[in-house]
């Protein structure tokens, strides 16, 4: 017995360190137009647009670069939009995130440079990691600006399901993520795999409070490491307007890559509240 549970605890490690690891982050330069700024110590970039009230503010994936989009700011200039493309920590040179706990934190503190920059209103667009900090932050109680819509690609809504979708789904996935989720929960383990304290994953972060911003969800159906049930469920428990956009043959993060028109028609119609 005590064997199988040093295994089991063995194997929760290494889940749980691969679930953590980072892709390398490729490099971009940015585009003219774009103002560097930094937000302790994370790189933003702002393109001015409008008055200056109404921002979109994006957050990219796991290991990949702010500025990976930054063609679409022209798009969301020229209907009234301040666009600011913002970095979370979770991207080289770190070697692992924190599954979104201390991440939101650094979202928020996003709109919170956005407000001191005359904000008032934003349009939220999140990719896969970045998707979930978002909705981190808008189940977190009052902000420092009105969220107009918001906008998620290929969202990593649910651990269980994306860490069971990697490893094959089935109940061979379901019993890899609750190992995940086991050895992420207990204090000696959480460390071993890389995290400062404990982390709880497992279900997805959904608002649940009326009044919430007008959604759109755009997801590839050949996604490999988000399933798309995810965000079919993620659409259907949202407590306000919602929908689901499919992108045929996209796999995780080339949804805009697979139809750029179509995506770019739907996101800048969040501008208009969908």
């Amino acid at each position: 017995m005590t064997s199988a549970v040093a295994l089991v605890a063995t194997a929760g490690v290494v889940i749980a360190r691969k679930a953590a690891a980072l892709p390398p982050t490729p490099s971009f330069d940015p585009a003219p137009g774009l103002e560097p700024v930094m937000l302790d110590g994370l790189p933003g970039w702002v393109r001015s647009g409008g008055d200056g009230s109404r921002w979109a503010v994006f957050l990219p994936g796991l290991g990949s670069h702010p500025l990976r989009h930054q063609e679409t700011a022209g798009a969301f200039v020229d209907r009234g939009c301040t666009v600011l493309f913002a970095a979370h920590s979770a991207r080289h040179p770190a070697r692992r995130h924190g599954f979104g706990v201390p991440e939101q934190h650094e979202a928020l503190a996003w709109l919170r440079f956005a407000a001191a920059r005359g904000a008032t209103e934003v349009v939220l667009l999140g990719w896969s990691f970045g998707a979930s900090l978002w909705l981190r932050v808008l189940a977190g109680g009052p902000l420092p600006v009105r969220v107009r819509s918001l906008v998620l690609t290929g969202p990593l809504t649910d651990w269980d399901a994306a860490i069971g979708h990697g490893a094959g789904g089935g109940p061979l996935g379901r019993a890899v993520a609750a190992v995940a989720r086991g050895t992420l929960a207990l204090p000696v383990l959480s460390r071993l795999a890389g995290q400062r304290r404990p982390v709880r994953i497992g279900m997805p972060v959904i608002p649940t409070a009326s009044g919430v911003p007008p959604l759109l969800v755009v997801h590839g159906d050949a996604d490999r490491t988000v399933p798309l049930a995810a965000s079919e469920r993620l659409v259907a428990g949202w407590p306000g307007r919602a929908t689901l956009r499919r992108v045929n043959g996209a796999q995780h993060g080339g949804e805009r890559d697979a139809d750029p028109t179509g995506w770019l028609d739907s996101a800048v119609g969040a501008v208009y509240s969908l």
